[in-house]
């Protein structure tokens, strides 16, 4: 093992066994965003529930408000209207992009090999929605719990506790799915599997669109969920204003960087 290896080993060791205290606003944006989306998830499932109006109330209370307002807006808005950051602090970078997509892929074969690989398919109607769905709220669960929770704990507490109270987080946020606490500790081991995964490159491409989405739309299948060909369409469009939102939080960062830089003074 060469020196300059053996030093960037070492790095990497301390870094992730290091340890710190250092909470601040940061920390309290992350909690306000948590409760808001779990309420959101709540006041969705266990108050209003799929009868009214057709669902779509349900719809809009959980995937434009819950997961699209609450989950993807405030963490960008923070992240570069507040903190003048870029949304690669969230995980939506370029960087290391080509190995974030070969390892997802990798940790996606045998997840599919032992999960869709054996089950029965529901016909294409009722499949569609639930892919769109698991698109949908995989992209939500991979900015807001990976991009934007675990990074913030981490840059408080450090890489373990981050992981490990993050995942408490993220289990304890389906109690707003109304899910008994034996479930929640299986989805605590989940938590631990997607934010290990996402550490290695810190980028959600570790994760989106096959890896996350793909447990999420087993779980779904198994739960028997039905949904009509429509709501393909409408899980369709709460995407693309989720990356719409992505895209404007990007051009809004880019230009106020160009405004300071000429606002800077010039040598002569």
């Amino acid at each position: 093992m060469s020196t300059m290896t053996k030093s960037a080993f070492t790095s990497t060791v301390k870094e992730i066994f290091t340890f710190r205290w250092n909470p601040g606003n940061d920390l309290i944006a992350v909690v306000v965003s948590w409760v808001l989306v779990v309420a959101a998830l709540y006041a969705a499932s266990e108050i209003v529930g799929v009868e009214v109006w057709g669902g779509m109330a349900y719809f809009i209370l959980y995937g434009v408000v819950g997961a699209t307002l609450f989950g993807i807006g405030i963490p960008l808005y923070w992240t570069v209207a507040v903190r003048k950051r870029p949304v690669a602090d969230l995980g939506i970078t370029r960087r290391l992009l080509g190995v974030s997509l070969i390892l997802q892929l990798v940790f996606s074969v045998p997840l599919y090999m032992v999960t869709l690989g054996t089950i029965q398919l529901p016909p294409i109607a009722e499949l569609l929605p639930l892919i769109a769905l698991a698109l949908a709220i995989g992209f939500f669960e991979a900015v807001f719990w990976r991009g934007w929770v675990l990074l913030r704990l981490e840059a408080a507490f450090g890489i373990i506790p981050a992981i490990l109270l993050g995942s408490v987080l993220y289990a304890a946020y389906h109690i707003g799915y109304g899910m008994p606490a034996s479930e929640m500790v299986f989805l605590f081991f989940i938590g631990v599997m997607y934010s290990v995964a996402f550490r290695l490159t810190k980028s959600i491409w570790i994760l989106w669109p096959l890896f996350q989405p793909m447990g999420q739309l087993v779980t779904l299948i198994r739960d028997g969920l039905s949904l009509p060909l429509l709501a393909a369409l409408g899980f369709a469009e709460v995407l693309a204003l989720m990356l719409v939102l992505v895209w404007l939080a990007s051009r809004y960062y880019n230009k106020h960087r160009l405004h300071q830089a000429a606002a800077l003074p010039r040598s002569s």
